[in-house]
């Protein structure tokens, strides 16, 4: 007897005010979209207990990345390291965590997603505690090593759960858990400033280390919505993996979104705003550390707001012409951000980078988010998971190309053209939405408020 997809029960039981139709771009054998869980779907309630959950999840591993800054002086001094060690460390962790994003669709048919995630804030837990008891270099190698296998399920794990938790509002809900992980980020340098003058470095490890543990065993109590089927052997199972690999391989406005990703118009354009703002504005205007560090806040509060607002726009209006829109105005206001001089009144050219400085960074931050729920709508359930995996391999494998170019640039001609850079690489990634298909024909929106 055929088998019955949950989409397809979903469909039939679900309230208009829930319904919602993934569309997929290529038609699916019956065994591929067959769903192990029957139910009608997670309740509200779960709904927003997973929201919260996946919020705050996000929000500490992005605090233990970036509290990193401050501790790096004192792990240096300790374990007697170099600036060169440093870098090795920070590409051999981005390696790591580029690589096992992509394999995280052949899991999905044996393990629930939920549980994956937990055991991911388990990884980062052991990481973030052997951190902390590195006794030297190559230790502290292998500790992050471990963090970065952790939280590596993060973000295609995490948003493929939320996509099918919330078919319906995705992008706000990716734009609102992005905007959360942006506010772990925002608070890690005081905070880990504050926590020094009462403890060491290896101490910070230690307490953080047990946020991890108690995201990871929440996690363990939410059920996998959504998920690919987990009928049939092991072989079978390793089979469904590899077909959902291939059918995202082929599937044209997957690619296409992949694509727009790996040319930097997503967030893989090489760290230009972690990695030169600061220098840029103490080398080139001169400024000290509190002017910079009040300049580098309006850059932190932009990408809290502006993922939520372009967010609700998209799950209203047009996917891609919402993604478009913001693509266009990141180019321009790069293109501000580029060129933009101190003036000769000091504190008005201040105000007045502050301001550039939030509007460019409310409209880049959201390209990442709108291009995630993209690739929520154009896959179905049984290979989300395998597309999310390839869209963050192929946009993070791209990265240190981007960051290569943007160095040398900086070096060679100027912060100017280093980030005029970006511009181009936001308008040819418009020019390659053009050629995404039928997207939003069959996406049901929600109604304007």
């Amino acid at each position: 007897m055929a088998s019955v997809s949950a989409g397809a029960m979903d469909a039939a039981v679900a309230t208009p005010a829930e319904n919602a139709v993934a569309p997929p771009d290529l038609t699916l054998p019956e065994e591929a979209s067959a769903m192990g869980d029957e139910e009608e779907g997670p309740t509200d309630r779960e709904k927003k207990m997973m929201l919260h959950l996946s919020n705050v999840s996000h929000a500490c591993n992005h605090f233990q990345n970036q509290m990193l800054t401050m501790l790096y002086p004192f792990i240096m001094q300790d374990l007697g390291m170099t600036y060169a060690m440093i870098g090795v460390l920070s590409a051999i962790r981005s390696v790591i965590g580029s690589l096992s994003q992509g394999a995280y669709g052949f899991l999905t048919p044996f393990v629930s997603r939920c549980k994956i995630l937990g055991y991911g804030n388990f990884g980062i837990a052991i990481g973030t505690f052997l951190s902390g008891a590195a006794t030297g270099f190559p230790m502290l190698v292998v500790a992050r090593s471990v963090g970065a296998l952790g939280s590596s399920a993060q973000h295609p794990v995490g948003y493929s759960i939320l996509s099918s938790y919330f078919p319906r509002k995705r992008a706000q809900v990716m734009a609102l858990n992005t905007s959360a992980s942006n506010v772990g980020s925002l608070i890690a340098t005081p905070l880990a400033t504050a926590m020094l003058l009462i403890m060491g470095w290896r101490e910070i490890f230690y307490v953080v280390a047990f946020l991890s543990v108690i995201m990871g065993v929440v996690y363990f109590m939410f059920k996998d919505y959504g998920a690919p089927n987990r009928i049939g052997s092991g072989k079978s199972r390793l089979a469904q993996g590899f077909s959902s690999y291939k059918r995202v391989l082929k599937n044209r406005n997957m690619m296409l979104i992949a694509l727009v990703f790996m040319v930097g118009a997503a967030g893989a354009e090489g760290g230009v705003n972690q990695t030169y703002f600061a220098p840029h504005l103490m080398n080139d205007f001169g400024y000290g550390a509190l002017v910079v560090g009040i300049l580098i806040t309006a850059i932190n509060l932009g990408q809290i707001i502006g993922p939520i607002i372009f967010g609700r726009l998209s799950d209203r209006l047009s996917r891609v012409g919402v993604l478009q829109a913001s693509l266009a105005l990141s180019a321009v206001a790069t293109l501000c951000v580029a060129w933009v001089a101190p003036g000769e009144n000091v504190l008005l050219g201040q105000a007045m980078l502050f301001v550039t400085f939030f509007i460019y960074s409310s409209v880049t931050s959201s390209r990442g988010t709108l291009t995630q729920a993209v690739v929520g709508d154009t896959v179905s359930d049984a290979d989300r998971d395998a597309a999310f995996s390839l869209y963050f391999l192929l946009g993070f494998f791209a990265q240190p190309l981007w960051l290569l170019i943007t160095g040398l640039l900086m070096d060679h001609a100027g912060f100017g053209v280093a980030v005029s850079r970006l511009s181009i690489s936001y308008l040819v990634g418009m020019g390659l939405l053009f050629f995404v298909k039928d997207l939003d024909k069959d996406r049901e929106k929600p109604a304007i408020a």
